[in-house]
């Protein structure tokens, strides 16, 4: 399966009579996005869950706090007749090939304006100051959307809604650049499995394991994952990892976990294609969830191991985990199953403890699982410069614009799960 990202860099986003990619200087050095935001706030109030709509454009190095962040989206948008984030957006049908439009330097900030509670407004983004360095998404141009419920609109309701309108947004961005000259194109082509050349059958086979959710927070009707689908009873599944890169999985409406636009940019996907052919062979893709019970989370275990090491055959697997402390444990399990068949693994975690003790990243003792790596700790505190301005969080300007102290893990885009994050921490 072969897919192709068409780059489109953007260095300047402006507000406009109508939605175009401006500019040849586009190819080079960056060019402007101009975006009708009246036009788009129209299409996306059309959603009878939504009361109201409004749209603001934020700018790196503006003193602006973005507030009660939900999830960020980076613009895509199917070229050649493909569909946008199946399941979803628009029907089901195969992601991960064809030519796909990306937007450089501009994201899509969902803000949650249903939270009543303190913590979840403080899910920031920080547009200067130290944090912007902390945080990719205090770096790009945001055009953030901040949607009311209509009355009477369910939680997990109003959440697809918003999800929605915030993956339409992304469409419509990257639209701008159907017919301009990308800046560059990033092919990814992975045969089948079995199809290991013969000059390059020493390579070892390493295969990545992606936990896509955890039922500690089961989903809702409305809350599509892969292709759509809720994935509440969900057994180990093999995917192409273009689809993973091309909307086939999207993030659900738990707050611990990654967003969207790390799933569009996985790193750990990128990196393993990076070595393809080289170091190592990209075996493939094994996608999972946490589960709540322990039957589940035993049989979830032994059966991705037996899909990485005796339908991949793998040599060796990357394990990430989504969500809070009992995900670890779904993942070791796996690990160490994976282990007991022969397949060498790595598990990268997020720092779970309260006290910065290494024991408390653990959370499992299994052996033979003893190579892993730290995100970082979402515990940790920050402290937060005083802002000019709130989006996204208006009641709580107030408290939003000062000073403030609040962990790692407030800051949207800090630490990600899936290693999209601009720190770490080693244990000694």
């Amino acid at each position: 399966m072969r897919l192709e990202l068409r780059w489109f860099e953007v260095r300047e986003l402006t507000v406009a009579p109508a939605t175009a990619l401006a500019g040849a200087p586009a190819r080079l050095t960056g060019g402007r996005l101009e975006v009708d935001l009246e036009a788009l706030r129209a299409q996306l109030s059309t959603d009878p869950r939504l009361a109201g709509v409004r749209l603001d454009a934020v700018h790196p190095g503006e003193r602006v706090r973005i507030g009660r962040v939900f999830d960020v989206i980076a613009p895509r948008a199917k070229l050649d007749g493909g569909v946008d984030f199946p399941g979803v957006l628009g029907p089901i049908a195969k992601a991960g090939h064809g030519r796909t439009a990306a937007i450089a330097g501009v994201a899509v900030v969902a803000t949650d304006q249903q939270s009543d509670q303190v913590a979840g407004a403080l899910a920031v983004i920080d547009m200067a100051g130290p944090n912007a360095e902390l945080s990719r998404f205090g770096r790009t141009h945001n055009l953030v959307i901040s949607a009311w419920p209509a009355a009477g609109t369910a939680r997990s309701e109003y959440l697809a809604a918003v999800r929605l309108a915030a993956l339409k947004a992304g469409v419509v961005l990257a639209q701008a650049a159907r017919d301009a000259e990308p800046a560059r194109t990033e092919v990814f082509e992975l045969p089948p499995s079995p199809r290991v050349p013969a000059e390059l059958a020493h390579l070892p086979r390493v295969a990545y394991v992606f936990q896509i959710h955890s039922h500690q927070r089961p989903t809702g009707v409305d809350e599509g994952i892969l292709y759509g689908d809720p994935i509440r009873r969900m057994l180990p599944t093999i995917v192409h990892p273009n689809e993973v890169l091309d909307g086939g999985v999207v993030r659900g409406f738990m707050g611990r976990n990654a967003t969207t636009w790390a799933i569009q940019h996985h790193p750990i996907i990128r990196s393993l294609y990076a070595r393809h052919g080289r170091t190592l062979w990209f075996a493939g893709v094994v996608v999972t969830v946490a589960h709540a019970t322990e039957p589940e989370r035993v049989r979830s275990a032994f059966l991705t191991a037996g899909l990485v090491a005796h339908t991949l055959g793998a040599d060796g697997a990357i394990l990430t985990k989504i969500g809070g402390g009992a995900p670890h444990v779904d993942m070791a399990q796996a690990a160490a199953h994976c282990e007991a068949l022969g397949v060498k693994t790595t598990v990268i975690v997020e720092d779970m403890s309260t006290d910065g003790s290494a024991e408390g990243m653990i959370l499992f003792d299994f052996p033979g699982v003893d190579a892993m790596v730290n995100v970082g700790g979402g515990q940790e505190l920050l402290a937060f410069p005083a802002m000019e301005r709130v989006i996204g969080a208006d009641d709580l300007a107030p408290k939003l614009s000062g000073e403030m102290r609040a962990t790692y893990g407030t800051l949207c885009g800090a630490i990600e799960q899936i290693g999209a994050t601009t720190m770490m921490a080693e244990v000694r």
